[in-house]
């Protein structure tokens, strides 16, 4: 086992005697939107939904941590942000500013698509999904991507 980053929080810290800077953290964070959209484009869909969405602050506590944050956010982002209760239907063109505010653990939701496709996004930076057939064909294509891809 190494000690590994696992959060947003944790850039400008050392692990493995290195120091996790925002590019570094933007790469990562850039293969998990990029593996996103090689699922979806590989069940061909027109949205996912989305329902459950939780946020992790109140609006002024999410605007105070942001203005303290290394990375920058977007105002594509923000308003992701401040209407993503109301979001029901997630497209191709919003996965990117959607999950990203996930991964940062700004918001938490539900999104799937009915019988073919459910992705999870968890604490310590930790992504899942559930499908109702293989996508063994596009594992190398996401494992290119730099991610560990595992089975179960």
């Amino acid at each position: 086992m190494k000690e590994d980053w696992t959060a947003i929080s944790d850039i400008g810290k050392t692990f493995e005697g290195k120091i996790l800077t925002v590019e570094d953290y933007i790469a990562i964070e850039d293969s998990y939107i990029k593996a996103i959209q090689t699922i979806f484009e590989f069940f061909n869909l027109k949205y996912l939904k989305v329902c459950d969405v939780r946020k992790s602050f109140g609006d002024d506590q999410f605007l105070d941590l942001i203005s303290r944050r290394k990375v920058k956010y977007t105002s594509d982002t923000l308003e992701i942000y401040n209407i993503a209760e109301s979001i029901e239907k997630l497209e191709y063109k919003d996965l990117d500013l959607f999950f990203r505010l996930m991964l940062r653990e700004d918001i938490g939701a539900k999104i799937f698509y009915p019988r073919k496709l459910k992705i999870f996004i968890c604490y310590d930076y930790l992504m899942g999904i559930h499908t109702s057939r293989s996508i063994e064909k596009i594992i190398p294509e996401i494992e290119a991507l730099g991610l560990f891809v595992e089975a179960f």
